[in-house]
């Protein structure tokens, strides 16, 4: 539910000194949904051109999030550790500077891929 309409459910009336809203009257009702509408507004055109931008960018290559830790060569050494006898992961997540689970979670990627 809606500010505005929250407002008017329980009962509750606002009134700003600075700014002269009253939703005790007629007119600062309509004054009151009126900012609110265009506040509405002014988030959905952030929000489509954020979208918009954010598609462009993508079709320029763009590539959002953290970049990777590890290159190929890694990896494909992790899936070797991996895989080894008497490494334990805790000591391979050490040695690449990752999380154990981060260890998990590529070799579960990479190791039918063959990388």
């Amino acid at each position: 539910m809606c500010p505005r309409n929250r407002f008017r459910y329980k009962s509750v009336d606002l009134v700003v000194l600075d700014q002269g809203i009253d939703t005790t009257t007629l007119y600062g009702r309509l004054q009151f949904n009126i900012l609110a509408a265009i506040g509405e507004f002014e988030r959905e055109l952030i929000k489509e051109r954020s979208t918009e931008g954010r598609a462009r960018a993508i079709a320029r290559g763009v590539r959002f999030g953290a970049k990777p830790k590890l290159t190929k060569k890694e990896i494909e050494d992790l899936v070797r550790d991996y895989e080894a006898p008497g490494c334990s992961k805790k000591e391979i997540a050490q040695h690449y500077g990752i999380s154990r689970s981060s260890v998990y979670r590529l070799y579960a990627e990479n190791r039918q891929q063959g990388v």
